[in-house]
């Protein structure tokens, strides 16, 4: 699969667009993203959205937005393969979850279910696969595969780092989509492409680079790989 490459790229996001040149950024550097276009969706719930969502109320849609990373990720994935081959988007986030809930692919106190998501991405023509233990060079090899991840991580990317109580945040805990990464002139891997959903409108974040630093520091080693399945 031919994979996109290019010696630069913009640092953006929903919020605000950042043109600073990132710390890692080397004009020697690769690019290389999944070869489609892959949507940005929020788990954000409004007294103007709920419906629309697919929820049956607002309430509803408050109870499920701080819990909504996984389907919002999952959506942005399966619409993204949709998408390409000009088909209508799936499920919006409400009529998504309850879908998730009915398969049981969430699991209360723990959340969504790798291999719940996994086995929910067949009803669109793919294959999902948990991966668990992995490292951000298996990241970069699915990429370099063409294969969309929805990647545990820190909220913000915040791994390491003491919270406003003064505890230090652990690795996991949120899923975003990851579809692109940097290379060195060594190939070896300084930076993460991704969309990273919220429930806050400032944490919303498309095309959001992390570096290596803070990804390591965040990511949990769990991710759930995509591509289409084989007719």
């Amino acid at each position: 699969m031919i994979l996109a490459l290019a010696a630069v790229a913009k640092n953006t996001n929903s919020a605000a667009v950042d043109n600073k040149k990132p710390v890692w950024r080397d004009h020697m550097n690769k690019i290389i993203e999944i070869p489609f276009a892959i949507p940005f969706y929020t788990q954000r719930v409004t007294e103007e959205s709920w419906e629309t969502d697919g929820f049956f109320d607002f309430r509803e849609g408050l109870c499920w937005q701080m819990k909504g990373c996984g389907i919002a990720s999952f959506r942005m994935i399966i619409d993204g393969f949709l998408q390409k081959e000009g088909k209508p988007c799936c499920e919006r986030q409400g009529t998504m979850v309850h879908k998730g809930l009915t398969q049981g692919a969430y699991k209360p106190g723990v959340g969504w279910i790798h291999q719940g998501l996994a086995d929910m991405s067949a009803d669109y023509g793919l294959v999902g696969i948990a991966h668990r233990g992995k490292d951000a060079w298996d990241m970069v090899e699915a990429i370099m595969e063409g294969m969309p991840c929805i990647i545990s991580v820190s909220p913000r990317f915040a791994g390491g780092k003491p919270d406003e109580d003064g505890n230090i945040s652990p690795k996991g805990g949120h899923l975003v989509v990851a579809y692109g990464c940097e290379l060195d002139g060594e190939g070896k891997p300084v930076a993460f492409l991704v969309h990273h959903p919220s429930c806050f409108l400032e944490n919303n974040w498309a095309a959001h680079w992390v570096s290596m630093e803070e990804f390591e520091a965040s990511f949990s080693g769990n991710y759930i790989s995509f591509h289409k399945a084989e007719k």
